[in-house]
């Protein structure tokens, strides 16, 4: 069985799959998939993590902690988590988690694998745009910061992949089967041209609008395929739709004759109708449609991208849309769109924690 928490994350991602038998034998496991942005750690990522099932010493266990991107609303409160981790182990004091292992891409390590040594060549330039730019030192600096602390914790390296998550790299983590199917080598290669272009002008100008216009971190965006008894689930951080397209045909997972259907789709970057289209809705199916967005900073879910996601379907298909915050303008858009349709709409309670989901047997 999987089971996934999704908290409420605001504008952002953070959410818990947790794998294996309900009682326990052999334990479930547990991956962290993102923290959300700035509030969310201590508002509930937090009181969630330490009520996971503990180590053997007593220290609740993460089994792997995986960042799909470095951006302020998915790195934020992982930041938070691994400073805490740090700072317990530099005053000798109890570890609050014991986090097996972390998965994520820093943009160097993904312009280097194209492009050895450019990264360092760019750095003078990405050291003057973190002096001017809030939105370079917001998102490339949490992605050193958090490269410090995991190489810090021991945890460097993406362990089970020995370097970077690029498409078609697999691993099994325990009876958990994960396929990374993006960042593939087009999205590599534009974000090679970003600083190869930075590097020839020689502004570091480049560098800021580039993450201003949020194109670099969504670019590195991790998307991974994962598989447990039966079970499957597509979970897409920030990645733009054809990119994610592109993986699943080139790992074999999605073919010209049929869609693919999974148990769980999260939607790409909270809904947004610039990272999608139509086809993409065509191409990939699901039991569970899953939106995380509160609809405030960013009109998220757009409107748009929710009548695509239903129009793909037939009417009598039968799904769950999941929205991790009641908003108004989502919640009237999918009252529209169920007349003479059978999906259903479950949005997140207020008082609850998290949105929970379960695909599998539960027996």
């Amino acid at each position: 069985m999987l089971t996934f928490d999704f908290l409420d994350a605001r504008h952002g991602d953070c959410f818990l799959v947790r794998w294996g038998t309900p009682d326990g034998t052999p334990r479930r496991r547990v991956m962290l998939v993102d923290g959300g942005p700035p509030g969310v750690y201590e508002a509930s990522l937090r009181d969630q993590l330490s009520q996971l099932t503990p180590d053997s010493d007593g220290t609740p266990r993460i089994d792997v902690v995986c960042l799909s991107h470095v951006d302020d609303d998915h790195a934020a409160g992982l930041l938070r988590l691994l400073a805490e981790m740090r700072r317990a182990r530099r005053d000798e004091l109890p570890e609050p988690f014991a986090v097996k292992r972390l998965w994520f891409n820093s943009v160097e390590e993904l312009v280097d694998r194209r492009a050895p040594g450019l990264s360092a060549s760019v750095q003078p330039l990405i050291e003057n745009a973190m002096t001017n730019s809030g939105a370079v030192r917001a998102s490339y600096g949490q992605g050193r910061a958090i490269r410090d602390e995991a190489t810090a914790l021991g945890l460097a390296g993406n362990p089970l992949f020995d370097g970077p998550l690029t498409e078609g790299a697999e691993t099994t983590l325990d009876d958990l089967h994960v396929t990374v199917v993006a960042p593939d080598e087009v999205a590599l290669e534009q974000l090679e041209k970003r600083w190869r272009e930075a590097k020839k002008r020689k502004d570091p100008e480049v560098i800021s609008a580039s993450y201003t216009d949020g194109s670099v971190p969504n670019l590195s965006s991790i998307v991974l395929l994962i598989r447990h008894d039966g079970r499957t689930a597509l979970l897409t951080g920030d990645a733009r739709g054809d990119r994610i397209l592109t993986g699943l045909r080139d790992s074999g997972l999605l073919t010209d004759s049929d869609p693919l259907h999974v148990d769980l789709l999260k939607l790409p970057h909270h809904g947004s109708e610039r990272n999608v289209e139509r086809d993409f809705f065509e191409s990939v199916r699901a039991d569970h449609y899953v939106v995380s967005a509160d609809g405030i900073r960013h009109h998220h879910p757009h409107e748009d991208t929710l009548r695509w996601l239903v129009e793909s379907r037939d009417e009598d298909d039968e799904y769950v849309i999941h929205l991790t915050n009641d908003i108004a303008f989502a919640t009237d858009a999918l009252t529209t769109l169920r007349r003479k349709r059978s999906f259903e709409v479950d949005v997140r309670p207020a008082t609850d924690p998290a949105l929970v989901i379960e695909v599998g047997d539960q027996s």
